[in-house]
């Protein structure tokens, strides 16, 4: 069980090797989305989808090629209902990731008062693996979240902490659990669970000393190798074993 963990099956995507091509909301490009008020005048990532609602569904997300998937986002909570505040704040200048695209457009947060903030994703393909970022940004102020995160059928699968005291909060996104930097790359900030028999994943945030904060999510699937790259394996095993 792949839980909270970068694994190398994403490697396998190298050289001569190929995969077989599946369904739109089977995308391997990346789908985003930003936390802010319809309002901000700050731009989203590349394609990245907004969200500027406090409760409800967004559909038909689109990937960062600006390709419709057919992946849907709702956000929900209790006992109030979803993010009670949404807003944008001031990025330090050295905090953005490096990616093949601008990222510093993460600039959006939403709060939730109040015992919990649900986020699910539907439309995966099911029981496959997909890599996720799930960011809280503050622009100033400590971040204090537990996501509790489901990992095929299980809800709740595995815990993500999320923590950075005031006085260390600079304007900083925490990538998964891990504060970001400009020296480091998006990609290897990654976490990776399986979805659902429903192809669904869920996000849970529940309040700890802080209301829960949640700034953008993104997801990437991770597809299986299928029979062309399959056989360029054995063809690998086949060779070392000549050796």
């Amino acid at each position: 069980m792949s839980i909270g963990i970068r694994t190398p099956v994403c490697a396998i995507a190298v050289g001569a090797l190929a995969f077989v091509a599946g369904p739109a909301s089977a995308t391997t490009n990346l789908i985003g989305f930003n936390f802010t008020t319809a309002a901000a005048t700050t731009p989203d990532p590349q394609n990245w989808n907004r969200v500027s609602f406090e409760n409800g569904v967004l559909s038909n997300a689109i990937d960062d090629t600006g390709a419709v998937t057919g992946v849907n986002l709702s956000v929900s909570g209790t006992p109030l209902g979803g993010l009670l505040y949404l807003s944008t704040s001031t990025l330090a200048p050295n905090a953005t990731p490096q990616h093949s695209y601008d990222l510093s457009g993460m600039v959006g947060y939403g709060f939730r008062a109040g015992e919990s903030l649900s986020v699910t994703l539907s439309g995966l393909k099911a029981n496959d693996p997909y890599e996720f970022w799930f960011v809280a940004y503050r622009g100033g102020g400590a971040i204090d979240n537990l996501v509790r995160v489901s990992n095929g059928d299980v809800m709740d699968a595995f815990n993500v902490a999320q923590q950075v005291a005031f006085a260390d909060n600079d304007g900083r996104f925490l990538v998964n659990s891990t504060l970001s930097s400009d020296t480091q790359q998006w990609n290897d900030l990654s976490l990776i669970t399986n979805a659902s028999s429903n192809g669904t994943i869920t996000f849970n945030w529940a309040a700890q000393t802080q209301t829960p904060v949640i700034g953008a999510l993104a997801i990437r699937w991770v597809p299986a190798p299928g029979p062309v790259a399959l056989l360029a394996m054995g063809g690998l095993v086949a060779m070392r074993r000549r050796r």
